[in-house]
């Protein structure tokens, strides 16, 4: 035993960085876990269950009078079901004190954590809150139905499941979604009017601009940004774009006064299409139509302090303040507190990978893949014994310096500016959504990646072929002693044996990180995450095949990125500023045509590609990715002394990170 305690702390002690960096990294992960699910439960008054195929049974009286007037009462089956939610109950939530019970729900590509800054501010106020993810999104496989992605059913089955709880306040349901999830809240609104069931007393369609119709009770409304990419246009006077939707009749129509003087006002109640004064958490006397407007465009409706004041203001609105709750002000709001917390998580979490391979490079199976050290030979030189790392090239002469940032710069913008083509006009064409590839968005982003990564690739041939015949005419001979090898980094370390072995040192180390996620999450109902870029649990079973397939593409896209790390590295530039410089070039492309699109978008009202309304919008996760790809491929190259194990780990971190998080055509199939 002493034997063993000895080694343990000889090894400790060796290696007590790597082993310090790793133990804090934990301890901020569990931390900020821990205050995150805190605030997410309203100091643990609000309890937190992840809901996965669940499903419940109740009745109800439908009452319909026929054109005789006469009345009849007929009792029927209510099956509530929620495939994949995430269910808050405050704790004053019970059988003798029912409390309001609201659905939310995610637009297209999302998932069900979209819709978490809604759910956190209205159970901390007393509602019982579900978000669920829609079918084809996060852990509801798509079923194959045709019209999966359009489906409206999961929100219903969830409106029954909370119709069936004994705590939920049976005639105060109300239901919400984004974009899509917008479509699905206005389909659900129409479809329980039409089958009389009257389950849903109050419906808000976040980013969505069509309303299909709702029971004579129910409270209706709208929330918009002032500029969205989709929605809210009409062709009133000759076409009218977002942000001047509140002066159109169609807005005045739908708060039912289609002839008012001006413009519909922002968060102003209308009762018969008359402005009515409310008082804080109380509801209002009478069904009411409502039209928030609020800053930002499209998909910053889920991530604002006045998108989450609108929802709160919609339900206090309309179902008042709830049963032993005190009303708290739409603008006190904690979710971002949660967000921030959630974000201090996703750092340590990538920032675990680097403490992580230094230990597990230690192990004896893995210590041939570290870089060795230096030694001096028989003939006094200094020789590396093992992997010798890469070596920084010095930047010297006008023709070095131009092929440096020349290529640089050149695949920076193909990356940026080619963007378009690949997602509009060659997407669908080249990579279609099949069984085997079933995810919409993540077919064209991965052939954007391998035709950049190919791009990429020429360059680097291309200049290298210049360098090397400029060379051969400058320097004859003695050419050789002046060519450099773009390709240096890519050797395989000790052969194929080392090379399998290095992808085995990568599957082990995502595997941490990812069994370090689902324990966090088992034990606090929370991920890291930071807007619509997230790490996030997922159906391993059901997704990891799928995941393989698309590993394929990306792998072919990180590998190069990793050789076009390496090969912008110069001796006259320290390692940090080499590091940043190469950030630079990886996002500053897709950046670019980003802040291009929304500056003319938020400026003019009028987007610089239409056609691109979602494309840079699915792209948004990619700034981050590429950044910190960039830093995991040098790090990991300073490491092993080749781009290899970086180029494993961000090829499957990555994949799985953009696989779990975006939607899906077909059923995920296992072969």
């Amino acid at each position: 035993m002493d034997y063993i305690k000895k080694g343990f702390v000889d090894y400790v002690a060796k290696h007590k960085v790597a082993v310090i960096f790793l133990i804090v990294c934990l301890v901020v992960i569990f931390l900020s876990s821990f205050a995150a699910s805190a605030v997410q439960t309203d100091g643990w008054s609000v309890e937190v269950t992840d809901l996965r195929d669940v499903e419940n049974e109740g009745t109800k009286i439908i009452t319909t009078v026929d054109e005789n007037d006469v009345v009849t009462e007929k009792e029927v089956a209510i099956e509530g079901k929620v495939v994949s939610g995430i269910l808050f109950v405050p704790e004053k939530a019970s059988a003798e004190n029912p409390l309001p019970g609201i659905v939310l729900t995610h637009g297209y590509l999302n998932n069900r954590e979209m819709q978490l800054q809604n759910a956190i501010e209205l159970a901390r106020r007393g509602f019982v809150v579900v978000t669920i993810d829609r079918e084809g999104h996060g852990n509801y496989e798509n079923t194959g139905s045709t019209n999966a992605m359009m489906a409206t059913s999961g929100m219903y089955d969830a409106v029954k499941y909370l119709y069936n709880l004994d705590y939920v306040d049976k005639t105060k349901i109300g239901i919400s979604g984004h974009s899509m999830g917008g479509y699905t809240t206005a389909s659900v609104l129409m479809q329980d009017a039409a089958n009389g069931y009257n389950l849903v007393a109050a419906g808000l369609m976040q980013a969505w601009s069509t309303f299909m119709g709702a029971g004579a009770n129910v409270d209706v409304g709208f929330l918009k940004a002032y500029d969205d990419e989709f929605f809210f246009t009409t062709k009133e006077n000759g076409g009218t774009i977002s942000r001047e939707f509140m002066s159109t009749t169609t807005a005045k129509t739908f708060v039912g006064n289609a002839t008012m003087e001006g413009a519909v006002q922002s968060g102003t109640i209308y009762v018969g299409g008359t402005p009515v004064e409310t008082v804080g958490g109380q509801a209002v006397d009478g069904t009411f139509r409502v039209i928030y407007e609020i800053p930002g465009v499209h998909p910053q409706n889920h991530c604002s302090v006045e998108g989450a004041e609108a929802v709160v203001n919609f339900f206090y609105n309309s179902f008042g303040t709830p049963s032993g709750y005190e009303y708290i002000e739409e603008t006190s709001q904690t979710w971002w507190v949660k967000e921030m917390f959630s974000l201090i998580g996703l750092i340590a979490f990538f920032a675990l990978l680097f403490p992580l391979v230094s230990l597990l490079l230690t192990v004896p199976f893995f210590r041939s893949l570290a870089v060795g050290k230096q030694e001096t030979n028989e003939n006094g030189e200094l020789v590396w014994v093992g992997n010798a790392p890469v070596e920084p090239k010095p930047l010297k002469g006008v023709r070095k310096n131009l092929t440096y940032w020349l290529g640089a710069i050149g695949i920076m913008l193909f990356s940026g500016f080619v963007i378009q083509s690949v997602c509009t006009e060659y997407g669908g064409k080249w990579f279609p959504n099949t069984q085997l590839y079933p995810q919409d968005t993540t077919n064209w982003v991965a052939m954007w990646a391998v035709v950049v990564a190919l791009f990429s690739l020429a360059v680097i041939l291309f200049f290298w072929v210049v360098n090397k015949a400029a060379n051969r005419i400058k320097y004859h001979e003695d050419a050789p002693l002046y060519d450099d090898n773009p390709f240096a980094a890519g050797k395989i370390p000790t052969g194929l044996a080392g090379l399998a072995k290095t992808f085995l040192l990568a599957m082990v180390t995502v595997f941490i990180m990812f069994l370090i996620l689902f324990v966090n999450w088992s034990c606090w109902t929370v991920d890291f995450r930071i807007w619509t870029f997230a790490v996030k649990v997922f159906d391993v079973g059901v997704m990891l095949p799928t995941m393989v397939r698309y590993a394929v593409f990306f792998g072919i896209f990180f590998t190069v990125s990793a050789l076009f790390n390496e090969n912008y590295r110069a001796k006259n530039l320290p390692e940090w500023a080499s590091i940043l410089i190469n950030v630079f070039f990886n996002i500053f492309g897709v950046l670019l045509v980003i802040a291009i699109q929304y500056g003319e978008f938020t400026t003019t009202g009028v987007m610089w590609q239409p056609d691109m309304a979602l494309g840079y919008i699915v792209l948004i996760p990619m700034v981050p990715i590429l950044a910190i790809a960039t830093v995991i491929s040098r790090r990991m190259t300073a490491k092993t002394g080749n781009m290899w194990l970086g180029a494993f780990i961000n090829t499957m971190l990555f994949t799985i990170i953009t696989c779990a998080n975006t939607a899906s055509s077909f059923a995920y199939v296992m072969g």
